[in-house]
């Protein structure tokens, strides 16, 4: 066994320790669209006073993790040791990038494993194809699961409740005129992945780009994640795509699921 599987643990709230949970809070709190934030904006943002604030944000900068103009706080490069130490630890993401690699080279384009993590999907990680322009995602990007097709064939493991529960507590924001908003027409598509055992898309998180993904399975049939390949709509037909690349996704998946 690569990764052991995970236990639902009776956890308290005794058990936990509120500064950390609020500390990632803090963190979390800084976004492309902000940057940088000032003490007042992460409280806000956080829900805590603007001392409180400051002081979780003087220790960042304590620890290399964050920096200062004395006004504003914007993270530092150390912060990335967190997510490094992730990716060291957690033995899936670095077992699969031979496999990845070997995908990469056959279809000559760029290959992701990601997972889903609650509403969201993370990139763990990618092997680029040498082209010029490499579509995909990098490692560490967070999306909302709809936005991808990797999510939407995620989403597609969960039970139809579930993925109704999803649906009904988000909403769907359209990144190109072609992507779908219309959340009973997401749901049928999501059970269409399910059924047939892979997920494709085009224009939907990018004008001009094909997602074709798939689930991936432990040996207990527990699914740990997706493959996905990501390539560019003048590249071939979406028949060719499908033709070409779900059998390659698909015996990968086969093959590492004895490793997993």
């Amino acid at each position: 066994m690569i990764d052991p599987n995970p236990v639902d643990l009776d956890i308290q709230k005794r058990d936990l320790i509120e500064g950390l949970m609020k500390g990632f809070d803090v963190i979390t709190a800084f976004t492309s669209d902000a940057p940088q934030l000032s003490a007042s904006e992460v409280a806000e943002r956080v829900g805590l006073t603007r001392s409180a604030a400051r002081r979780y944000l003087l220790t960042l900068v304590h620890t290399g993790m964050a920096a200062s103009d004395g006004k504003k706080f914007w993270l530092m490069p150390r912060l990335l040791n967190l997510g490094q130490s992730y990716l060291e630890s957690a033995r899936v993401p670095r077992a699969v990038v031979p496999f990845l690699q070997r995908l990469t080279q056959q279809l000559q384009e760029s290959t992701n494993f990601s997972l889903l993590d609650g509403d969201e999907i993370v990139y763990v990680t990618r092997v680029t194809a040498a082209q010029l322009v490499n579509a995909g995602f990098e490692p560490g990007t967070r999306l909302p699961a709809y936005t991808t097709t990797a999510g939407r064939v995620l989403l597609g493991t969960r039970e139809d409740a579930e993925i109704q529960a999803y649906l009904e507590r988000i909403t769907l924001i359209p990144h190109t005129h072609m992507a779908v908003t219309d959340k009973a027409a997401l749901f049928q598509e999501i059970v269409t992945m399910r059924k047939q055992g892979y997920g494709i898309t085009e224009n939907q998180f990018e004008m001009g780009m094909r997602g074709i993904a798939i689930p991936v399975k432990n040996r207990n049939g527990r699914v740990i994640g997706a493959l996905s390949v990501t390539s560019n709509l003048a590249a071939c037909s979406r028949e060719d795509a499908i033709a070409r690349g779900v059998p390659a996704l698909q015996t990968t998946a086969n093959t590492l699921m004895m490793w997993v």
